[in-house]
């Protein structure tokens, strides 16, 4: 099965067709590169798996995996091209796991709590599914390095965006134990991310107080007028492909929060 690309979901480097698209792509090995010593020997839920290509990389290490996404298409293909003998593939939702309380010693989630409806109930639907003394590893954009302050997510995918201090606390009511890491990049490519991103305040602030205060109906309508490319409202010069780029060129630490790509919360299983 062929995944359609919605721009959204971070698909693999041979579907690459910018340096946005690889970019992701190697964030996301680096993110599961950083999980797999917590994965080693454990059974391991890859909850918003998206088209799957981590489940390979977790099953290398994991006694089991279970790779679960909302999106039956991602599941299906998923399943097709990434099937192992220690891996589980589930079509579910995240706010609604159909799985039994304490059986997990691993939960990882990649940008999906900025997609959930209830993330109180997703996070506690995590915490249901895993045993004492495991953790729950949760990524997601760093809005201090994407949004103008006050601003809403210019993806249209996205419900909200977290800061540091924000996500602490929306992890810490829930988890007991929490700590807060980030992952950047070498200079040349947290420059091309914030060029990325890069906006124009006079364009974006406009747009913010029309989608707050026109009805929704009115709104929609008008951004129909003119395709949405969830792209920020100043179109950054991509460079080519950088083919010299590798997953190593990221770094995951506390340090420099502001500055992080993606912010990652650890969560300890009580």
């Amino acid at each position: 099965m062929t995944l359609r690309d919605t721009h959204e979901r971070a698909l693999p480097f041979h579907t690459a067709q910018t340096a946005e698209d690889y970019l992701v792509y190697l964030k996301h090995v680096a993110l599961y590169e950083f999980v797999k010593p917590n994965c080693a020997g454990k059974r391991v839920l890859d909850l918003g798996c998206g088209e799957g290509y981590g489940v390979a990389a977790l099953a290398s290490v994991a006694r089991w995996v279970v790779a679960a996404d909302y999106s039956f298409d991602a599941v299906m293909h998923a399943c097709q091209k990434y099937a192992r003998a220690n891996a589980v593939f589930v079509v579910c939702d995240a706010q609604h796991l159909p799985f039994a309380n304490d059986c997990f010693d691993t939960a990882i989630s990649f940008e999906v709590i900025e997609h959930i409806p209830d993330v109180p109930r997703y996070l506690q639907e995590i915490k249901r599914i895993g045993v004492a003394h495991g953790q729950a590893i949760i990524s997601t954009p760093n809005r201090l390095l994407r949004l103008l302050p006050f601003q809403k997510p210019w993806n249209r995918f996205h419900l909200r965006e977290y800061d540091a201090p924000g996500l602490a606390r929306t992890i810490g009511a829930v988890f007991s134990q929490v700590q807060i890491l980030g992952i950047t990049a070498i200079p040349a490519i947290l420059e091309i991310e914030k060029q990325r991103v890069k906006q124009n305040p006079f364009v974006a602030y406009p747009k913010m107080l029309a989608q707050m205060l026109l009805p929704s109906g009115v709104y929609d309508r008008l951004k129909r007028v003119k395709p949405n490319t969830d792209t920020p409202a100043v179109q950054s010069t991509i460079p080519p492909m950088p083919n010299n780029f590798t997953a190593s060129d990221y770094a995951i630490s506390s340090n420099g929060l502001r500055e992080s790509i993606n912010l990652i919360a650890v969560g300890k299983f009580e």
